[in-house]
């Protein structure tokens, strides 16, 4: 332990006089290099940035607070990107507040999934196209049919919020009530260069999804996007917050639905891993390739724990997810479940020098199907922060044993067995 607390103090020496790479640890720097190299998916702009200032948030109120008196502070544009924008007390705050940003000449767009917001009144959205916002979702019933096939079953479950270029807000929470009141959950707030990163992702997709209807409409006003980031970088910054952490080094990176990206990245960091890798996942059913990461970093002696709520959101999930736990301890990983509150947190610590919050879970959905959005934290001391707080939250946890095993079999081996053999499914 000794060593380790060492290596990493000089590796945070080190970086003050030689840049990024040099937290690269012990973990070996070409392992290191080639999974930065990767997520940067060959564009020199998608590296790691430094000198951000980062709010890890795990508070929906304090999320909330910040979201809205950045919002109220845009002079210029906000773009926003979620996977679900509930029609409730916390989603209408947000709406308002857009409104009332429109009306002062403020540009918006706003990029929502349509399943994830499948039962909401299609009035809510329309509020905001009549204040002026451009607002699309993920499946454009603009385009053709057969350009709509291929990725029906896609979601679109990023979080992405960027404000003048300044500012921006990823993670797990979307907009709604059980996220600011009811939920755990980990969400980022970003300022510094990292942002442009952001803002490049967002842009992509808004691009990308862009329907018919609105290049019409939009034709007379195109807007030169590097123009505008460049121009609002060099900006005052948005007030600092109690709790951030000052000049950090971070890269943004996003799978798209079909591609492996999010699935491959998770085996990377778990075969580079030599101490230990702890995951938060409120959804459980790892593809084969992951389980099996997994599997073979505890067996080299890594310590692989994951954290998931004892009661899911959703019924079927707690048969699912428990589906994969003989697997897990016949290898050597530690399973805890969280009691109280849904934990709706997607992040992932490892080795005191790399942490990742994002927005996808650890299911096939996410790992195979969905876009999703994550950023990578390349720091000894947030790492090393975010570990004590999950150890912390451990010991309040259940931790399965051989024990807690055979009762479950008992009492749902069945479902578990059909779980476990088709959580592609779900």
């Amino acid at each position: 332990m000794r060593n380790c607390i060492l290596h990493i103090s000089l590796i945070y020496l080190l970086s003050v006089a030689t840049g990024v790479f040099c937290h690269a640890t012990e973990a070996g720097e070409p392992e290191f290099l080639a999974l930065v190299r990767y997520l940067s998916r060959g564009d020199d702009n998608m590296m790691p940035a430094d000198g951000n200032d980062i709010d890890i948030i795990t508070s929906g109120q304090l999320k909330w607070e910040l979201l809205e008196a950045d919002i109220e502070s845009a002079r210029h544009y906000i773009w926003m990107e979620y996977y679900r924008w509930r029609e409730d007390d916390a989603g209408r705050r947000i709406l308002n507040l857009i409104i009332r940003k429109l009306k002062e000449g403020v540009e918006v767009k706003i990029l929502l999934d349509d399943f994830g917001n499948a039962l909401i009144h299609k009035e809510y959205y329309e509020k905001l196209r009549r204040a002026g916002a451009q607002l699309q979702f993920y499946t454009d019933t603009d385009h053709q049919l057969w350009e709509m096939l291929p990725g029906i079953n896609r979601r679109n479950h990023r979080k992405i919020v960027v404000i003048d270029g300044k500012v921006g807000y990823t993670g797990g929470m979307n907009l709604g009530t059980p996220n600011r009141d009811l939920w755990h959950d980990t969400h980022l707030r970003i300022q510094g260069p990292a942002v442009a990163s952001m803002s490049k992702l967002f842009s992509a997709m808004w691009v990308k999804r862009m329907g018919p209807a609105l290049k019409r409409k939009l034709a007379n006003r195109k807007t030169d996007v590097d123009t505008i980031i460049t121009t609002f970088s060099h900006m005052d910054t948005m007030t600092p917050t109690p709790g951030t952490f000052h000049v950090k080094t971070i890269q943004l990176a996003a799978g798209e639905g079909g591609d492996g990206f999010v699935e491959e990245s998770i085996c990377r960091i778990l075969q580079m891993a030599k101490h230990y890798v702890y995951i938060q996942t409120p959804y459980f059913c790892p593809t084969e390739p992951v389980l099996q990461a997994m599997k073979d970093a505890s067996l080299r002696g890594v310590d692989v724990s994951i954290m998931i709520p004892a009661k899911a959101d959703v019924i079927v999930m707690d048969t699912a997810n428990s589906s994969f736990f003989k697997e897990c301890f016949e290898a050597g990983i530690s399973i805890f479940l969280t009691p109280g509150k849904f934990d709706h947190s997607k992040t992932i610590i490892c080795d005191n020098y790399l942490s990742v919050i994002g927005s996808m879970n650890l299911d096939y959905r996410s790992l195979r199907i969905n876009n999703e959005v994550f950023t990578t934290i390349i720091d000894p001391e947030i790492a090393m922060s975010l570990s004590n707080a999950f150890q912390l939250r451990s010991e309040g946890a259940k931790k399965i044993d051989a024990a807690e095993l055979a009762s479950m079999y008992k009492k749902k081996g069945l479902f578990m067995r059909f779980w476990r053999h088709n959580s592609q499914q779900l």
